[in-house]
């Protein structure tokens, strides 16, 4: 019999998501089991983990799909394309809405932590947008940054905002200002994410990460070197 642990099971799954490049996909957080992906065919498609054949082929986007997020509950799908659009899909009704605001690609969403209701945008045209996704229109425009906005992420008790440009900027959702800016980069910021149980915030950019204390506003580790352009983090 062979000894525990010496043996290593591994497979893998491989199929044509789309009719051009994937750009984006999210899996869900719930179950773990549903897969969500956006291409450059202006398509989001719903996948069951484990499985080839495509569910749901979302249509409503006018342009591609630059990125994308399935809320808590699985229930809906939140997507940003290239024209600055963003679409939501509510995936039980089978009802389609639009959030129009930015003037640019947008570059990274956020499902609140806490409500499914509200949702944080980035573009290119340098705002972020917190959206009550009840309303039309955004409900606070967080301004400050003078370069494209690539990357966002909620505090896990939903009260703050992290977001990656020339700089990683620290936010509180709420009053819609920004509490301090963590400038020790050489070059732009890539992506941010939160610590999900400490009071940490990790942020990459081309050839370095940082993390950051949130309880002194101060960078307690740097990891230098290349890091593949800083575009995927994980804590």
């Amino acid at each position: 019999m062979a000894a525990v642990g010496s043996t290593k099971i591994s497979w893998r799954l491989e199929f044509e998501a789309h009719t051009s490049r994937v750009s984006c996909l999210s899996l869900g957080k719930s179950s773990g089991r549903l897969l969500a992906t956006g291409g450059e065919d202006c398509r989001v498609n719903i996948w069951a983990v484990s499985k080839a054949n495509c569910i749901m082929s979302l249509t409503g986007s006018k342009s591609p799909v630059e990125c994308l997020q399935l809320n808590a509950s699985e229930e809906q799908v939140v997507a940003g394309s290239q024209s600055g659009s963003i679409k939501i899909w509510d995936l039980e009704a089978a009802k389609l809405r639009t959030l129009m605001g930015h003037k640019a690609n947008i570059t990274s969403l956020g499902c609140h932590p806490l409500s499914e209701n509200f949702l944080a945008s980035s573009s290119m045209d340098t705002n972020i947008k917190l959206w009550d996704v009840r309303r039309k229109g955004y409900i606070l425009r967080y301004q400050g940054h003078t370069d494209a906005v690539r990357s966002l992420a909620f505090s896990p008790d939903g009260k703050w905002l992290a977001s990656a440009s020339d700089d990683c900027t620290l936010w509180d959702l709420g009053a819609g200002k920004a509490i301090t800016e963590f400038k020790a980069h050489s070059g732009a910021v890539n992506i941010v994410k939160f610590h999900p149980n400490e009071y940490l915030l990790a942020s990459g950019s081309a050839d370095t990460i940082k993390l950051w204390d949130l309880e002194k506003f101060s960078m307690v580790g740097s990891l230098e070197g290349d890091t593949s352009a800083g575009r995927g983090l994980s804590l």
